[in-house]
């Protein structure tokens, strides 16, 4: 295709209060891919704060007041449908919302399937049993009309294989990237990283608090080398607070240590926090691929995680890894850590050159690839 590349591509990620991972991804897309021949046409149900998205990038809306389900429904395939002219292919960006023949191809990216695989460890809206079924057929669905599924780890095309058969052959392993804003901070912005919790290295979470992110898990284990005798440092736990979030609170005041719940850190932030850490503890009980603990590796910080899904994958031999939702076992690890810090710090030295595998070129040149041959095919979702 000697033209560019036009992609409707779902912009929803990039809306919500406080971006996840799925929106850091989006975003290293829109930055990324245009220079390389992609003109890319944004789809939401609502604006994007400003500087989310470049300023040059058309959006179109159709807002709805009754939530995801409609808007994918019915507004979503009534606005693919209005664009004139048509694009070359649409890109659902959040696991699912890939509307049924469509007059030209879709891409859909599903990052993971914890909420099938690991339906106890989502915090469903009631009544649960029929949003657990309504997001089943959605992926279904939308797997099954994707001309690609685009997922991000071995561990993630491992499920997909395994609970949606017939999408097995589509799937193409695309990983995160380390977003070019983050670089190693210096030794005064790691002071001053420090003197916000107390003056001395803490150690540190940067992620959610629903139950599938093992904060309960984290507490007990604290509670664990504590009682052993362990002297723990100031706990950083920082994210945007939630319902879940509020239920630790007491629980860390019980504690005996400190423990600081920042809230949300901005982007700009996140280089200076994980550089004040002498430990990055990562306790999740599954993960479809794991930003945070990238971010840990490219800092240089050392660190403790579970295996839950792709971790060890991504994290290889640059951190101490034990099994997920297993707290006696963190706790030992914790107190390794407390007793013996330079113990970890010889492996967390790899953590940059195993984050640098990482790059922006590589998921952008990747995705390219996939565009171009969706584009090339032409013809409809199914």
């Amino acid at each position: 295709m000697t033209r560019p590349i036009r992609v409707a591509i779902d912009l929803r990620p990039l809306a919500l209060p406080h971006p996840s991972g799925i929106g850091l991804l989006v975003a290293q897309l829109l930055e990324e891919l245009p220079a390389l021949g992609v003109d890319y046409l944004g789809l939401s149900d609502r604006p994007l704060p400003a500087g989310r998205a470049p300023a040059s990038l058309p959006v179109h809306l159709a807002e709805a007041g009754s939530g995801r389900i409609t808007w994918e429904a019915i507004a979503l395939p009534r606005l693919l449908r209005s664009l004139k002219p048509g694009p070359d292919l649409f890109h659902a960006t959040w696991n699912h919302g890939i509307p049924e023949k469509l007059p030209y191809p879709s891409i859909l990216s599903l990052h993971d399937l914890i909420p099938w695989r690991h339906p106890d460890l989502v915090p469903w809206p009631a009544p649960a049993f029929l949003h657990r079924g309504l997001y089943r057929e959605s992926v279904r669905r939308s797997a099954r009309a994707a001309a690609t599924v685009i997922t991000l780890s071995e561990s993630s095309r491992r499920d997909i294989a395994a609970l949606l058969p017939a999408a097995a052959k589509k799937v193409e392993v695309i990983p995160c990237a380390v977003p070019r804003w983050f670089r190693p901070a210096g030794a005064d912005e790691a002071t001053a990283a420090r003197a916000r919790f107390g003056g001395e290295p803490y150690w540190l979470y940067v992620g959610g608090f629903d139950p599938r992110k093992g904060i309960g898990d984290l507490l007990e284990a604290l509670a664990a080398a504590r009682a052993e005798g362990a002297t723990l440092p100031a706990v950083v736990l920082a994210g945007a607070p939630n319902a879940e979030s509020e239920s630790f609170l007491a629980r860390a005041a019980a504690l005996g240590t400190p423990v600081h719940f920042p809230g949300y850190v901005p982007d700009a932030e996140l280089p200076a926090l994980y550089a004040g850490a002498s430990l990055f503890i990562y306790p999740s009980r599954y993960e479809g691929f794991g930003i945070p603990p990238l971010l840990a590796m490219a800092a240089g910080t050392p660190m403790i995680v579970s295996d839950g899904g792709s971790l060890p994958e991504v994290v290889l031999d640059v951190g101490t890894v034990v099994p997920a939702g297993d707290v006696r076992a963190l706790a030992r690890a914790l107190a390794m850590a407390a007793a013996d810090p330079a113990a970890l710090r010889s492996a967390a030295a790899r953590g940059p050159a195993r984050a640098a595998a990482f790059t922006v070129e590589a998921l952008a040149s990747r995705t390219l690839r996939v565009y171009e041959r969706v584009a090339a095919t032409g013809g409809g979702s199914a």
